[in-house]
């Protein structure tokens, strides 16, 4: 298995990937999120855009998983120090792979770069109903630091 950037020719076969991510958020949340997930052009300006990268998981030539991350920059900020903080935005591996450490392996591509590019932190946002996926990122060391609560009118 193989971890690298992805490119344009990889945007296909990451959208195939997509739905399996979004269903999750879907079913549990369909009053947040429409029943489409992430489309072409938001694949394709990541990897063109240098503010962030999509990280992706292949063997023999088929993308297994990805991570897609933003650069979050903090510059003259009137509270917060000036940082640069990487923000994963969605992370999936395929249902098949699931369980083998490919997600580990992802995470662990997303902590070499984010020293190759002196980010102070990684930082993601997680739905409080996706327990898989708390406890896959509290097994990689990651600790709550903020709670975003609702109120439901």
């Amino acid at each position: 298995m193989n971890i690298r950037s992805a490119n344009i020719n990889d945007i296909e076969n990451i959208i195939n990937l997509l739905p399996q991510a979004h269903e999750i958020h879907l079913k549990a949340r369909p009053d947040w999120f429409k029943k489409k997930p992430l489309n072409l052009n938001y694949i394709k300006n990541i990897i063109e855009a240098k503010d962030g990268e999509i990280f992706i998981a292949e063997e023999n030539d088929i993308i297994i998983g990805y991570c897609i991350i933003n650069i979050r920059k903090y510059k003259n900020h009137e509270i917060f120090e000036d940082m640069e903080n990487i923000e994963i935005d969605e992370m999936c591996v395929d249902e098949k792979y699931r369980k083998k450490g490919i997600g580990k392996k992802l995470f662990d591509k997303v902590k070499i770069y984010g020293k190759e590019i002196n980010a102070k932190n990684i930082e993601l946002m997680v739905w409080d109903f996706n327990k898989d996926a708390i406890n896959f990122y509290e097994k990689m060391g990651m600790k709550t630091r903020i709670k975003r609560m609702e109120y439901k009118m």
